[in-house]
């Protein structure tokens, strides 16, 4: 007996496009309801870098990798220097456990909890800043220069930037921003 098979007629794939569409508008709609243009400027930082620096090697095969970018040091003519030490045990490591302020009068420690450091930082920056007249005379504007020790985290070196950049919350004035090279631990 033989057996015939059937030619089958190949079954159409039908693929439903409309859930997939109203999925992507559902998703577009949720990206542009929760757009913030104000927040899309908190990665944006105001600094005043170096006006010296190294030359563009013209063949990359001749770069020194260990040849420092300056020279020599760069005075940027800063009003106060925050130096920022970390905590050298394992459990704290990356956070400040001690700020340092440096004018022309001389070195202050300052002292307290992480909040009482910053309110009394605030206060020493706004008793540094320029009034309205000194700031128009200086255009470049007031300078604070943040060095800290290498291994204090990033997002701690930020904390203090921000403050310097805006000490007060009602105030429009506050200083520009410089860096200076890295502390080693135990300088």
């Amino acid at each position: 007996m033989q057996k015939h098979r059937r030619e089958e007629t190949p079954s159409e794939v039908s693929l439903p496009i409309t859930p997939m569409l109203d999925m992507a508008f559902q998703l577009m709609f949720f990206f542009i309801a929760t757009f913030n243009p104000i927040a899309a400027s908190e990665g944006e930082v105001d600094l005043s870098l170096p006006s010296k620096s190294a030359s563009v090697a013209q063949d990359q095969k001749k770069v020194d990798l260990k040849d420092p970018t300056h020279k020599e040091e760069i005075d940027d003519k800063a009003e106060l220097t925050i130096s920022l030490r970390g905590y050298q045990d394992a459990r704290n490591k990356g956070l400040v456990s001690a700020v340092t302020v440096k004018t022309t009068a001389g070195e202050e420690a300052i002292t307290g909890t992480p909040d009482e450091r910053e309110k009394k930082l605030r206060e020493k920056l706004l008793a540094a800043l320029p009034s309205e007249d000194e700031k128009a005379e200086n255009k470049k504007g007031a300078t604070v220069r943040v060095e800290a020790e290498s291994d204090v985290r990033w997002s701690e070196v930020m904390r203090f930037v921000d403050i310097a950049r805006k000490p007060s919350p009602k105030d429009r004035r506050g200083f520009q921003v410089s860096f200076a090279k890295p502390l080693q631990g135990g300088e």
